[in-house]
C-alpha cells in the first residue's frame, strides 16, 4: 500500500496543470507538476503502486510503471509531503530518474510527462515584516546615479571602452 499524503498545515492551490503546496511548518513552496500532484492526491494508504499507476495511464494518458510512482513517492517524502516517512521495497529505493526514462521509452518530449517536485524555502512573516534586506545595499555610483534593484545602476557603462 502506498503511504497517505499529508494534510496538515499545508496550503494547496491548483495553478494550470500544476499543484502549488505551502508548507506552513516549514516555510517551504513546492511545485508539483501535474504528473507528481496526481500521484501525491492518490496517496490515501489504500491503493498500490500498481494501481496509481494504472490510474496515470488511464485518466493522464502517461506512460507509467510502479517504478514511476515509487520514484515520484521518493520525490515527495524528501520535500516532506507525505504523513509518514516512506517504506519502499528495495527495489524502488535505488531507482533513478534515467532508469525510470529508459524503462518506459520515454523520448524528447515524453520525458517531460515525468514527475517533478521542485521546492523553494519561502520568507518568514517576520524576515519579510523586517522591511530591511540581509544584504546591505550598495552605495551610490558617482557618475551614475542611485543603485537600484541590489546593485544594479543606471546610467553610463564602462562596457566596451
Amino acid at each position: 500500500m502506498l503511504p497517505e499524503a499529508r494534510k496538515d498545515k499545508l496550503l494547496v492551490q491548483d495553478v494550470g496543470d500544476e499543484l502549488v503546496v505551502y508548507d506552513q511548518e516549514r516555510h517551504r513552496a513546492h511545485r508539483l507538476n501535474r504528473t507528481a500532484a496526481f500521484v501525491w492526491r492518490h496517496c490515501d494508504s489504500q491503493k498500490t503502486a500498481a494501481e496509481v499507476a494504472a490510474l496515470l495511464e488511464s485518466e493522464l494518458n502517461v506512460p507509467a510503471n510502479e517504478e514511476l510512482v515509487w520514484w515520484t513517492l521518493n520525490r515527495l517524502d524528501k520535500a516532506r509531503l507525505l504523513q509518514e516517512p516512506l517504506a519502499q521495497p528495495a527495489e524502488a529505493a535505488s531507482i533513478s530518474r534515467r532508469q525510470v526514462v529508459r524503462k518506459l521509452g520515454l523520448v524528447g518530449g515524453l520525458a517531460l510527462l515525468l514527475p517533478v517536485v521542485t521546492s523553494i524555502v519561502a520568507p518568514t512573516p517576520a524576515m519579510a515584516a523586517s522591511g530591511r534586506s540581509q544584504f546591505a545595499q550598495p552605495p551610490e555610483m558617482p557618475d551614475q546615479g542611485p543603485a537600484i534593484g541590489g546593485g544594479f545602476a543606471i546610467g553610463s557603462s564602462n562596457i566596451g571602452r
